[in-house]
């Protein structure tokens, strides 16, 4: 088909934005010649679906004179793209009303009009100060106002002790460490859950705190959230992180109505920190992940542009299952939220979830069931998440079933060697869980049970960690009583 990239590009924009690409095409002031709008007013009415066979070189040519030719229409088309692409362009410009304020007084700067741009800089900057978020936009518009008051023909000819320009050099040291403290807490972010490396240096670090100091309190909610993001980020103790959640929670509660832009963006690390501490066997966490899970669930921006991430989706109904939220809790959320994750996904995972809410009350059969039809095809680490659950609920089923569950456990372990190259330092997590869960199935003697109760609480966290402790414990007080009667 003809005008391929064209077609593309004119068939994402919304019914609203091509009314004003029509204005915008057909404004002398922009100067797009006729052969492009003769292929606009000829592709318009085709929108959004652009049926290949009803944009041919025979009906163009037929639409005007101005398309005859192959070559015309191919011009035509790449004279139209460029100027949907300056459209584009001033569409997102005037999004920013701070930025359309900064170039007119940077107009009214170069066309000498020195009253016009000191009214329209102070107003400006009057509104900077009442803006409430005060976020990393807010901090580089004043500095790059200042710099546009104390640059340029006139501000050279002032020759007084007010012409100083420790203003810029202020305002610049501000903004850069404001987002520089942003860009780190998303390279410890990325550190903690992809591997990626981080070198921070103590120094440098302390001097960007430093120089936000002054701002580190609630009237700057941007500053006050990020600074203490980064410190949770940066701890290495879940007591400290503690500290900075409590007085994040502290500024989100005395919030009143929806949430801004920049609590969401700082309690999405927040919540992601959760996460890693959580995985590192520290329950109290997942109940401080839920509590964010609600409370974006209560202001509704769980979903992204109506879609749920599926990560999102299984780790809260994990996390409730384990940390004992009540069977409602988690029917009420699959049955809310499962709709809402991508089409390609959303059987395998929302199987899953029904194989947990079924764990949770105790119907191990139909849990065992959703959990087989979960299987996530490619997914290597959710499908030892799931033979994992399926595993356990074998065991709550009939654990003295002993054939079967040594057959599930071997062809578990199968699994994880034929794609360890796949789990790199996961597999140690499931091997861990398949060790102990042979032990578990193996050992009858009450002492033996004991021994590896012992042992387990000895090693270091891992996902099903508890579970074994419970199931031990469990068994060893059952051969216990049958040996007293």
């Amino acid at each position: 088909m003809q005008f391929t990239k064209l077609v593309k590009v004119l068939k994402v924009l919304k019914a609203q934005q091509l009314k004003r690409l029509k204005k915008y095409i057909n404004s002398p002031y922009f100067g797009v010649n006729s052969a492009p709008i003769a292929l606009f007013n000829f592709l318009e009415p085709l929108h959004p679906q652009f049926e290949p066979t009803k944009i041919t070189a025979k009906k163009l040519a037929a639409y005007s004179a101005k398309l005859h030719t192959i070559k015309q229409q191919e011009t035509a088309g790449v004279r139209l793209l460029r100027a949907i692409e300056n459209f584009m362009a001033v569409e997102h410009w005037q999004q920013s009303k701070s930025e359309v304020t900064r170039h007119t007084l940077a107009a009214f700067k170069q066309a000498e009009l020195p009253d016009e741009f000191d009214k329209g800089f102070k107003k400006q900057m009057r509104q900077l100060d009442q803006c409430p978020e005060q976020n990393f936009d807010t901090f580089f518009e004043r500095h790059a106002l200042t710099e546009l008051s104390l640059n340029g023909f006139n501000a050279k000819l002032n020759r007084t002790m007010q012409n100083d320009i420790m203003p810029v050099i202020k305002t610049l040291d501000e903004g850069y460490a404001l987002k520089k403290l942003r860009y780190l807490c998303e390279a410890i972010n990325r550190k903690q859950f992809f591997g990626t490396g981080t070198q921070q240096q103590e120094q440098q670090i302390s001097a960007l705190l430093k120089t936000l100091e002054p701002y580190t309190n609630p009237k700057y909610p941007y500053i006050y959230l990020f600074v203490n993001v980064y410190r949770l980020l940066a701890s290495d103790t879940y007591e400290d992180v503690k500290l900075y959640y409590a007085l994040i929670k502290k500024l989100v509660n005395q919030n009143q109505g929806a949430p801004s832009q920049t609590m969401r963006e700082a309690i999405g690390y927040a919540v992601n920190n959760l996460l890693n501490w959580y995985n590192k066997g520290y329950e109290e966490a997942g109940d401080e992940y839920l509590w964010w899970i609600e409370w974006r669930m209560k202001y509704d921006f769980l979903l992204d542009k109506g879609k749920l991430e599926p990560i999102t989706f299984r780790n809260f109904i994990s996390i409730a299952t384990l940390n004992n939220k009540s069977p409602r809790w988690i029917e009420q959320a699959i049955k809310k939220y499962a709709p809402h994750l991508p089409a390609l996904q959303h059987d395998s995972f929302f199987s899953f979830a029904q194989g947990l809410y079924y764990y949770v009350v105790k119907d191990y059969k139909k849990a065992t069931r959703h959990l087989l039809q979960a299987q996530a095809k490619d997914e290597v680490i959710f499908n030892c998440i799931i033979r994992r659950w399926q595993w356990m609920c074998l065991y709550e089923d009939n654990s003295s079933d002993t054939g079967t569950l040594l057959h599930q456990l071997e062809s578990f372990e199968k699994f994880i060697d034929r794609n360890s190259e796949n789990l790199q330092h996961l597999s140690g997590v499931f091997t861990s869980f398949i060790d102990y869960a042979f032990k578990l199935v193996k050992s009858i003697d009450s002492k033996i049970l004991s021994r590896h109760f012992y042992a387990l609480q000895g090693l270091d966290y891992f996902a099903g960690k508890q579970w074994l402790l419970q199931s031990f414990e469990q068994k060893s007080k059952t051969r216990t009583q049958r040996v007293r009667v």
